[in-house]
């Protein structure tokens, strides 16, 4: 009996300490931390989608869980919402070649999802790498260089800086990114006043990786202000979408959640 109650005690202190992290206190990580949002309803058993957002420049994850539309677009739609720290706010480059100095990003971000994992059980299907203006640029190293870590990217109005890589050693991704015509920050169709590259070339790289052949029919998306087509006959099944609006520098935020709509929407397999 004694026996069986201390086996019970262990595994109600294993859960304690499993989920003793969240919105409103870190989950400490070498080099770093994020903050975690659960699904309400969650039964602390099912398997979870996962959004994991890269701020902007000079933003934290403390300002983002302040934007509750974004963080709820992904914990209503049964997923758990991940906010990583870039230290000084701002996200390096990553990839043999292309790294910049401080801390290295990919190690960083590989902690992270090994944490989450041992944390919060994770559907693999569900798993979507999203962020805005520098942390899109994130989302599109990661993607280029370690791709295997989510099922799929869903970068706004960011893409590589400096330079666009000559390939991408993870090989096919799927990937929708969304863009404003009127940005000036990180402009869209040439090399923008922070050194960011445009994003059409980003995406010639990845439909060459892809195999992507001709373009399907533009699709409108749910968020009628977005334009978007999509190249899903690919040799690889992946699938790449580009969606348009004729704003400037903006994230509404019920256009991460989106992206778990579009994850729900690429072929199985894929």
């Amino acid at each position: 009996m004694r026996r069986l109650i201390l086996a019970s005690l262990i595994g109600v202190v294993t859960s304690i300490s499993a989920f003793a992290c969240g919105a409103d206190s870190r989950c400490d990580v070498p080099e770093g931390y994020y903050l975690a949002a659960v699904p309400e309803e969650w039964d602390e058993r099912s398997p979870l989608g996962l959004v994991v957002y890269f701020h902007g420049w000079n933003s934290s994850p403390e300002a983002t869980f302040r934007n509750r539309a974004m963080v709820r677009g992904a914990t209503q739609r049964g997923a758990l919402f991940i906010a990583p720290f870039a230290r000084t706010g701002y996200w390096r480059q990553i990839g043999a070649g292309r790294a910049e100095g401080g801390r290295d990003e990919a190690t960083f971000i590989e902690n992270v999802m090994r944490d989450v994992r041992r944390r919060w059980p994770i559907d693999d299907q569900r798993t979507l790498a999203s962020g805005f203006s520098r942390g899109a640029s994130m989302v599109w190293n990661v993607a280029c260089y370690r791709g295997d870590l989510f099922r799929g990217y869903a970068p706004i109005a960011g893409g590589f800086w400096h330079s666009n890589p000559q390939t991408c050693p993870s090989g096919p991704i799927n990937l929708r990114h969304i863009h404003g015509l009127s940005d000036r920050v990180v402009s869209f169709d040439r090399v923008g006043i922070y050194d960011s590259m445009a994003i059409p070339q980003g995406l010639d790289l990845l439909k060459t990786i892809n195999g992507a052949g001709e373009e399907s029919e533009a699709v409108t998306s749910r968020d009628e202000r977005l334009d978007c087509t999509r190249w899903e006959k690919s040799e690889s099944g992946k699938v790449l979408e580009l969606c348009l609006h004729e704003r400037g520098h903006s994230i509404p935020g019920e256009w991460v959640g989106q992206g778990l709509d579009w994850l729900a929407t690429l072929p199985e397999g894929s």
